[in-house]
């Protein structure tokens, strides 16, 4: 097993002004503690663009701006165990390509205020698991 680690910090959703209709920006940023005690800042950031049941998440990076990271679509539920596929959420997966690597994202939907995304990547460059569990704050709209 390799280095485990732990990243902390926060997440938001907000129509920026240059977004589109039905598109709403994600960003999350924090700090990554690693089990050696190093510690490196980091973030993240994703249109999220709603479409019906489905949603696109496209990136925001300047390598790959625009292109499509993944297509959840919840009107067919992912498949799995109760372990995979918690019975109290509405869930979507879908596959992303990189070079020779494979994401394997999964979504969970438990309510307006939880939700949690399970991602494995295999492949010859990258063996990983990432689970980050989101909750929104007490007070926040």
């Amino acid at each position: 097993m390799g280095e485990m680690g732990q990243f902390s910090g926060k997440a938001r959703f907000f129509i920026a002004p240059d977004s589109a209709e039905n598109t709403l920006r994600y960003r999350e940023e924090g700090v990554l503690h690693r089990q050696d005690g190093q510690k490196f800042d980091g973030y993240r950031e994703y249109d999220f663009v709603l479409q019906g049941d489905a949603i696109e998440m496209l990136f925001r990076d300047p390598v790959s701006f625009g292109n499509r990271y993944v297509l959840l679509n919840f009107s067919q539920n992912a498949p799995g165990d109760a372990a995979n596929n918690p019975e109290d959420s509405f869930a979507a997966q879908d596959h992303h390509p990189c070079g020779n690597d494979l994401y394997h994202h999964r979504m969970f939907w438990y309510d307006d205020d939880h939700f949690e995304t399970r991602i494995k990547v295999v492949g010859p460059n990258k063996d990983y698991e990432l689970h980050t569990v989101y909750r929104k704050l007490e007070g926040q709209g």
